[in-house]
């Protein structure tokens, strides 16, 4: 396993990572103030199986990740730059505010972690750091799979905590607001969501 100095640098290097806003962020940090928190932390759930379902795949097969991911890369993409701007457009054109408990806007559980599973697989920046960073930390002279799985798990609790920040902070400033501002806070989440989609969608695979 990695020397200590090693493994320390990897969960400093591991936080700036998931620290800076990007389309899982972006993704989370809309749904809370549409929805709350819970809602926020179902699509979060999802993005943690989205992020060990690819530390498996480094740990699986370092050699061939990487033109595993090249072949599946565009689909996955456009897939989930897709998804987002028809769940951002459905903020936009509701007629109803975040706050509403009309049945017609609501969403499950499991259709909250799907989108995270989608966003988190469809994230360039997600696909690269576990496809190329993770191999970096891995002391070739013991077994790499078993190395990987314990940096994946590292990276998804620093993940995991920063994420839960951003759900927290969303969710408390969706309910600080009045019931005028619902309808505004409904159009700036869907805006957030398709600008986010449009810049996966421009995003080139390294």
């Amino acid at each position: 396993m990695a020397d200590l100095p090693i493994l320390i640098s990897f969960v400093v290097a591991a936080f700036v990572v998931v620290i800076v806003p990007g389309v899982t962020v972006s993704a989370l940090v809309s749904t809370s103030l549409a929805r709350g928190m819970t809602a926020g932390l179902w699509m979060e759930a999802g993005v943690q199986v989205g992020r060990f379902t690819m530390v498996l795949v480094v740990a699986l097969a370092l050699e061939a990740v990487t033109g595993f991911v090249g072949a599946a890369f565009d689909i996955i993409k456009y897939v989930g730059a897709a998804y987002l701007i028809w769940i951002g457009w459905g903020y936009i054109t509701s007629r109803h505010g975040i706050a509403t408990d009309r049945p017609v806007a609501a969403r499950s559980p499991l259709q909250q972690a799907v989108a995270g599973f989608l966003v988190l697989w469809s994230n360039p920046k997600a696909l690269i750091f576990f496809g190329a960073f993770l191999p970096q930390f891995v002391n070739p002279a013991f077994p790499a799979w078993p190395q990987v799985i314990v940096l994946g798990l590292i990276e998804m609790a620093a993940g995991l905590i920063t994420d839960c920040v951003y759900i927290y902070l969303a969710a408390r400033a969706r309910g600080a607001l009045g019931d005028d501002r619902m309808l505004l806070v409904n159009r700036i989440a869907g805006v957030i969501l398709i600008g986010a989609a449009i810049w996966l969608a421009l995003q080139r695979h390294a």
